[in-house]
């Protein structure tokens, strides 16, 4: 897929997961695993760049948005302004930007949400919400009873816990 391809898909997933929050449908990885599922074309390197896309996308945006366009424009503006120049190029590419085009704003979290954090840790809560917002560790007990010594790449002890590892890098555990 090209660059301009894996937005496309990216746009199309964001469509599914916008409905599906509005209707209460699907969570947004089973609607992505169903979406590459029609879509056996699509290679490894595509479905990962393309699900980090969306969740990107996903976890920049304050409010649900419209669509799965409005979401990747005002994602775009704010933080990805490459991915603007994709848009309406060659091949499958998403339909070029046009002036009136909607566009969600960014934000940390919705507006209800952010009103109770602001009650719990104060105005100033920008950096508990960012934290909130990024990548969780995988930490892992090892039963010392099984396993002997266990040798995970990119693996730390975990703290707090005496026989556990901390993975703080990208892992799909499935």
């Amino acid at each position: 897929m090209t660059p301009a391809a894996r937005l496309q898909a990216a746009i199309e997933i964001l469509d599914h997961i916008a409905l599906a929050a509005r209707d209460g449908g699907a969570a947004a990885d089973t609607l992505i695993a169903r979406y590459f599922q029609d879509r056996r074309y699509a290679g490894s390197k595509d479905r990962r760049a393309v699900r980090e896309l969306v969740y990107e996308v996903i976890r920049s945006l304050g409010e649900r948005p419209a669509t799965g366009r409005a979401a990747m424009i005002g994602y775009a503006r704010g933080r990805a302004p490459h991915l603007l120049d994709l848009f309406g190029s060659a091949g499958h590419a998403p339909a070029q930007l046009v002036e009136d085009d909607l566009a969600s704003r960014p934000g940390l979290a919705p507006g209800w949400l952010m009103k109770r954090l602001r009650q719990q840790f104060g105005s100033d809560c920008e950096a508990e919400v960012t934290a909130l917002l990024g990548r969780a560790p995988l930490d892992l007990r090892i039963n010392p009873l099984i396993g002997g010594d266990v040798d995970i790449e990119g693996a730390a002890p975990a703290p707090f816990v005496p026989n556990g590892l901390r993975i703080t890098e990208k892992l799909r555990i499935e």
